[in-house]
């Protein structure tokens, strides 16, 4: 759709094409934590993001060590949006570039809160089962 070689990097992060610019700015202003910063995203975090910790830095105390207290719901929720909207950013550009089915600003979003809130629920539902 923009001339340039079809690399999973260039679709997922790079592609000036709506689809990926909308995905990702969505997410950034979904992000709740404004004191933990929405991160560049690269092809690199959305491959390792099972890896992906973001951690609190706790104060020092006396001569104790400078410890970190990993955010376990904000990690969490990292990991999920990478996945879903690196998967969603996929699927988008194969309908219209395989399949030649053009797609509005208005119907991203919708597929994106759609792709988001069934994710988030079969999250919440597992998480709750958890005994």
């Amino acid at each position: 759709m923009c001339n340039e070689t079809e690399l999973i990097s260039h679709i997922l992060t790079q592609c000036k094409e709506k689809n990926a610019q909308v995905i990702w700015l969505l997410a950034k202003n979904l992000w709740p934590h404004r004191n933990t910063p929405w991160p560049e995203i690269t092809l690199g975090m959305i491959l390792g993001c099972g890896c992906i910790h973001l951690c609190l830095n706790r104060p020092q105390r006396n001569d104790q060590q400078q410890g970190k207290a990993t955010l376990q719901g904000l990690t969490r929720l990292l990991q999920i949006l990478l996945l879903e909207l690196a998967y969603l950013i996929w699927t988008l550009q194969y309908e219209q570039v395989i399949q030649e089915k053009p797609l509005s600003g208005g119907e991203i979003r919708e597929r994106w809160y759609h792709a988001i809130n069934k994710r988030l629920t079969i999250d919440k539902v597992t998480a709750m089962q958890i005994k």
